[in-house]
């Protein structure tokens, strides 16, 4: 008895001369929204591009200046505790608050100028987002054996990332805050030297499809955030560089349609166990695919063949 394995899409190492993705460009005129429901219908997504490889394989033959593409910078997902990609997660855990707990300044997260992704405590045990690349001291944190927190300022200022590596190397983490005592306790260390880091963060910019890349292609301007409400993202006709719009405003879209790629791969096995038992033969396909998923196989059909002896 053989396994046959079905393999639709593949991943980088063995498709690499396949592309995964067929782009299309729609002209148009359609809101992000608007164009995502077009691209969704006709094709796959609104485009996803992970890499320069992508990038060299589009055409400029739009009519407009800029394209619509898939990436997208919800302000549902960050202006408050939520669960998606994009929202806000303590640097400890790579997650989000399991007590919701906030305390936004009035205001805030703004992400001014499009560039503030990092946290920082202020007067008042107040939050504000920042650019990450600010230098200002930090507020790093241990647990005790009796389960407490104890903060600690670290008055050197650092970069957010300079400042988590500090704490990690010397403490637990950054600072986590998960309620009001916490957040004053936090606030008490950090009033001699104002504005502190703690340890909220996000990663900014999701893809319409869930595609995980961080791959980007900015313009040197971009993105800036200009007006307070540029959520959404365009690529330009010439050199194909990406900045931020409002998503409302009308534009050509960028679509694209998964390429499938059919591979069918045999495995010879020696085992005691009785391949004949629907059980086994179960458990050992719903184990197979998983580690065939986890090597970025995206679509995986599994089926047993009896081979002819």
């Amino acid at each position: 008895m053989c396994l046959i394995f079905f393999l639709f899409g593949c991943n980088l190492s063995s498709c690499s001369k396949v592309p995964l993705r067929q782009y299309h460009y729609v002209n148009i005129k359609m809101t992000w929204h608007g164009a995502q429901q077009y691209c969704r219908e006709k094709y796959t997504d609104l485009a996803t591009i992970e890499s320069m490889d992508d990038i060299n394989r589009l055409k400029a033959d739009f009519s407009y200046s800029w394209a619509w593409i898939g990436l997208k910078d919800d302000p549902k997902s960050w202006k408050t505790l939520t669960n998606d990609t994009n929202s806000w997660r303590w640097s400890a855990t790579g997650e989000t608050s399991k007590t919701t707990f906030n305390n936004w300044k009035r205001n805030e997260p703004n992400r001014n100028n499009g560039n503030e992704s990092c946290v920082q405590i202020r007067t008042g045990g107040l939050w504000s987002d920042k650019n990450c690349e600010i230098l200002q001291p930090s507020v790093c944190y241990n647990v005790t054996e009796q389960n407490k927190k104890t903060y600690t300022l670290i008055s050197t200022k650092k970069t957010w990332r300079s400042a988590q590596k500090y704490c990690r190397t010397h403490y637990t983490d950054l600072a986590v805050i998960e309620n009001s005592a916490e957040n004053s306790a936090v606030d008490s260390v950090r009033q001699l030297k104002g504005e502190a880091w703690i340890g909220l963060y996000r990663v900014p910019w999701a893809w319409a499809d869930k595609s995980q890349s961080s791959f980007r292609h900015w313009r040197t301007s971009g993105p800036n955030n200009f007006g307070g409400d540029q959520f959404c993202i365009v690529e330009s006709e010439g050199g194909h560089y990406w900045d931020d719009d409002e998503c409302d405003k009308y534009y050509v879209a960028l679509c694209h349609q998964v390429s499938k790629v059919k591979r069918v791969l045999k495995l010879v096995t020696v085992t005691d166990a009785d391949l004949s038992s629907p059980a086994i033969n179960n458990q050992l396909l719903l184990q197979f695919g998983a580690m065939l998923r986890n090597q970025g196989y995206t679509d995986v059909k599994l089926q047993w063949k009896i081979q002819p002896r």
